[in-house]
């Protein structure tokens, strides 16, 4: 059972569920007792994991003390007071609870999962909460809820509440906020996300501004055959939640009609997914389609925000804050090679689609980033580095075109 399912079947098993509550019980025992008593209050089990590497608490039970927690992350809780270090204390502590609430899930403990805390106890708390698939509630009551932790959420679906005050002993403000946020976890637990949950299979696609006709279309034939499509904008995050998805066992099929993320990466571009992009759908083996839609751009900021040593590139203002790239042949032939790599090892079908037409609206015939040349080194390096079970078709079509749709989303039925 994946762990999106395995969420909707703990919440079919309990009306009041078993609420995992992480964070530093050290420095913090006064507000996680009060928290851990609203919880209770409410109905539900609490299993409770100290991360604070100073001590521990007798307030309420700890499941899991923190020494518990440093072995798991690989270290000792002498050791880590020993090294004096707060930024490697908080990564071993962060990954030994996230192990722990991995093993949890694994034996259908978990419910939910709250956390609390001012900066270390944030960080320390999102790792943990990361662990978690889609669908299990994850809520963090957090100093720094109002500042962009983007980079520590992920794709995951963390709620952060903001504490108003500073985690650091209980007043009547900080009483109302850890209240009302133990309400909130509850209430998130009971509402059943299986009620929501299609009975059609689910489809992931990717899109960009240059690529919209060709996914509107594909998105509207797939619709009129019972499917379930969901759209991700790749421009860093949407590729990245596509894939957290994807782990996450959310999809049965991945059209991913547009992999420019990879470029930015490549370059340094602000769309970057990160190096895991394109590599969800080969680790849970479920059919692919892949074009190598706008891989002929990298994106950047205003022009002035180009890094100076692609100032002298062909370059494309796209909007006032959107400056495009034209990728050049020995970028193409790196970025054919790592497609290659990342879906080679799939167990499920993989057919990849090469548009000969252009890779994006502005790259078709008489566009600004029209360069068949430069296209085919991209074409040929993916066919030199794929292997025999990989099927790769041309398509004699612009990416961005209802013609294209057409064979994108005959390829993708024919395989799932």
């Amino acid at each position: 059972m994946n762990g999106f399912a395995m969420g909707i079947e703990l919440n079919k098993k309990s009306s009041k569920g078993s609420i995992v509550m992480v964070g530093c019980f050290d420095t913090k025992s006064e507000d996680f007792g009060y928290l851990y008593s609203c919880l209770v209050q409410q109905g539900a089990s609490v299993i409770t994991i100290n991360t604070g590497v100073m001590g521990s608490t007798d307030l309420f039970p700890i499941d899991f003390e923190a020494e518990q927690v440093a072995i798991k992350g690989r270290a000792t809780i002498p050791g880590l007071r020993q090294q004096k270090d707060r930024g490697v204390a908080i990564e071993i502590m962060g990954n030994g609870a996230a192990v722990i609430i991995k093993e949890l899930l694994s034996q259908n403990k978990v419910n939910a999962a709250i956390g609390m805390g001012g900066g270390g106890g944030t960080f320390i708390a999102l790792k943990a909460l990361q662990t978690l698939p889609f669908g299990i509630p994850k809520l963090c009551i957090s100093t720094l809820a109002t500042k962009d932790l983007s980079s520590h959420i992920g794709s995951k679906d963390i709620t952060l509440m903001p504490s108003i005050v500073d985690v650091a002993g209980l007043n009547s403000i900080s009483k109302v906020v850890i209240r009302q946020g133990a309400a909130a976890i509850v209430g998130m637990m009971q509402a059943s996300v299986s009620d929501n949950q299609s009975q059609d299979q689910s489809i992931a696609i990717s899109v960009f501004g240059n690529t919209s006709l060709c996914v509107d279309k594909c998105s509207e034939f797939l619709k009129d055959r019972g499917y379930e499509v969901m759209a991700f904008h790749s421009v860093g995050v949407g590729g990245n939640t596509m894939e957290g998805l994807t782990l996450d066992g959310c999809f049965d099929a991945i059209l991913d009609i547009t992999t420019t993320e990879l470029a930015d990466e490549l370059c340094g571009g602000i769309c970057s997914a990160g190096p895991d992009r394109l590599t969800a759908g080969s680790k849970m083996g479920i059919p692919q389609v892949i074009v190598p839609g706008c891989l002929d751009m990298v994106n950047f900021g205003p022009l002035d925000t180009v890094p100076e040593k692609y100032r002298d590139r062909q370059l494309f203002s796209w909007a006032p804050d959107v400056t495009l790239m034209r990728t050049n042949a020995e970028e193409n032939r790196i970025l054919g090679k790592t497609i290659a790599d990342k879906i080679n090892n799939s167990e499920a079908p993989v057919t990849v689609l090469l548009p000969l037409g252009g890779l994006s609206q502005i790259g078709g015939p008489g566009q600004v980033f029209h360069n068949p040349a430069i296209d085919q080194e991209l074409f040929g390096s993916l066919k030199s580095h794929a292997n025999k079970n990989i099927k790769i078709v041309e398509v004699q079509s612009n990416i961005n075109t209802e013609e294209f749709a057409i064979h994108a989303v005959k390829s993708l039925l024919e395989i799932i």
